[in-house]
């Protein structure tokens, strides 16, 4: 739990600030000199334009189609989609408050397909059908007009904020925000982060709409960078920090440190007699262990079924009690093979050293760390050497 809410609180601290100050912003416009005007007003044709070629860069293509989706529907409504009567921009303005949050909660909960392949290629068709029959719809006046009356549904027409936009529309974007927010991933919480941008700009009116999009473009944008990060130094598999957050977290170690070594005992005989699926569990398993080690740890994927435990400002023998608690824990949880019917025992060797006279480069300690290890498996398994 604790957990899950540090990453919740990661994922949406960047969205929380680019929201609040273009909210502020559009309260108070005259906060933004007129010499930068045009930056608020054309902001999100160059944050899309700007996102949609990063998200390329690292095919990412769930982020290209948000982009994309976002640069069209803005243009739709302060470009005049093409110069439609009054009647055919209603019904756009209208539509996007379903399109937008439809798209983004089904992206949320599609796998990453990237974006020059059979499947991107299909999404992006998929995004040209839509914007034209939008446009097609907003130049036929009879249907366009029959469709607007069904889209504008009001449940409740008190006159307040609640009857600014359409319910329907309204739910549905209560229950995409909803179901992104739960999934806690960098993009999909900016996807929410997105809709609620532009929901609340349509509240304020139409002279916040411009500040929507920027927010929800930027946030996106900020989403992306935020994933960008993760496929960099976050282990896909287990969660934990990887390889090169690793290295950068060595060299910022001070004058005191001690590094933990750990490997899975018996790993290859798991996969082997088990497969490699209740292999991932195992690491999965003990992950979870060591993401709360205790003792100021920071755990990291080292390689395989090798982790690394980092303590900034300790020694062993400070860190010996929480690794050799974490050891038992570990020993002591079952794991269940459901094709098997049964249940297994993990246990972890680890190795432990720290900074001394004669070794004070932290990739030596971690060398060394790894040689206690070596020593633990040769003793006997499911120990601690120092």
């Amino acid at each position: 739990m604790r957990r899950a809410y540090s990453t919740l609180v990661s994922v949406g601290l960047a969205p929380l600030l680019i929201m609040g100050a273009c909210l502020v912003l559009a309260i108070s416009p005259s906060l933004v000199p007129a010499e930068f005007s045009g930056l608020v007003r054309y902001g999100p044709f160059l944050l899309a334009g700007l996102g949609g070629a990063i998200a390329w860069w690292f095919n990412r293509g769930r982020a290209v189609f948000v982009m994309l989706l976002l640069l069209v529907c803005y243009w739709l409504l302060v470009g005049n989609g093409g110069g439609f009567s009054p009647d055919g921009m209603a019904f756009l303005r209208i539509a996007t408050l379903y399109v937008i949050p439809a798209n983004l909660l089904i992206l949320g909960f599609t796998a990453e397909r990237g974006v020059l392949n059979p499947r991107g290629i299909a999404r992006m068709l998929v995004l040209g059908l839509q914007i034209f029959v939008m446009l097609m719809l907003a130049g036929q006046p009879d249907v366009g007009l029959a469709l607007y009356r069904i889209l504008d549904t009001r449940f409740i027409n008190d006159g307040g904020f609640l009857s600014v936009m359409p319910h329907p529309a309204m739910i549905l974007s209560v229950v995409a925000v909803v179901l992104l927010l739960i999934r806690h991933k960098p993009l999909e919480t900016s996807f929410a982060a997105a809709i609620i941008a532009i929901t609340v700009a349509t509240v304020m009116g139409p002279g916040a709409i411009q500040y929507g999009y920027l927010a929800a473009t930027a946030v996106v944008l900020a989403g992306l960078a935020q994933e960008a990060w993760r496929m960099a130094f976050v282990d896909d598999l287990t969660g934990l920090a990887g390889r090169r957050a690793l290295g950068h977290a060595m060299s910022e170690l001070g004058s005191q440190y001690a590094i933990a070594m750990l490997d899975v005992d018996h790993f290859k005989k798991f996969n082997d007699t088990y497969g490699h699926d209740v292999g991932d569990i195992v690491l999965k398993k003990v992950a979870r262990e060591l993401a709360r080690v205790g003792g100021g740890g920071k755990a990291f994927r080292y390689g395989g079924e090798e982790f690394t435990v980092v303590f900034a400002g300790r020694t062993a023998e400070k860190v010996h009690e929480p690794l050799e608690a974490l050891r038992k824990r570990i020993a002591e949880n079952k794991i269940t093979v459901p094709e098997k019917n049964k249940t297994v025992s993990v246990t972890i060797s680890v190795g432990l050293s720290d900074i001394d006279e004669d070794v004070k480069d932290p990739w030596a300690v971690l060398k060394r760390a790894d040689q206690k290890l070596y020593e633990a498996k040769q003793a006997g398994r499911n120990r601690i050497s120092a």
